[in-house]
């Protein structure tokens, strides 16, 4: 009888310890779909950024305003917008606008080629 209280015992610790294994698991995985989840708005919303700045540029060059692109410093000007912000370049010789969209240090850049009629 001393054997079976045995076995019982050591039959509960190894299903508690898989038990824990498999909660840790669990916790591991819901933490990395959040960060994941997390990774890929950031990235939707920098294209979004990176899009509105194309428009942005596009709506200053049909009025003939100057583009604004970087600073006395020859930094880019970044343009805060909701959650994060967005540059623009503007390369005249090739008609090519280029824009940055950045959010929490993630970044997508869009390129519009146009034609000038």
């Amino acid at each position: 009888m001393s054997n079976e209280r045995g076995i019982a015992l050591i039959t509960v610790v190894v299903v508690m310890l898989t038990m824990a294994l498999i909660g840790a698991s669990l916790a591991e995985l819901s933490s990395s779909v959040n960060f994941s989840v997390d990774t890929i708005l950031d990235e939707t919303k920098a294209r979004y950024l990176a899009e509105a700045g194309i428009a942005h540029a596009l709506y200053q060059l049909r009025l003939g305003v100057r583009l604004d692109t970087v600073d006395a410093q020859g930094d880019p000007v970044l343009h805060p917008l909701g959650e994060g912000a967005y540059s623009v370049t503007f390369d005249p010789s090739e008609s090519l606008i280029t824009c940055t969209g950045v959010v929490n240090e993630v970044k997508k850049t869009l390129q519009l080629q146009y034609n000038v009629f």
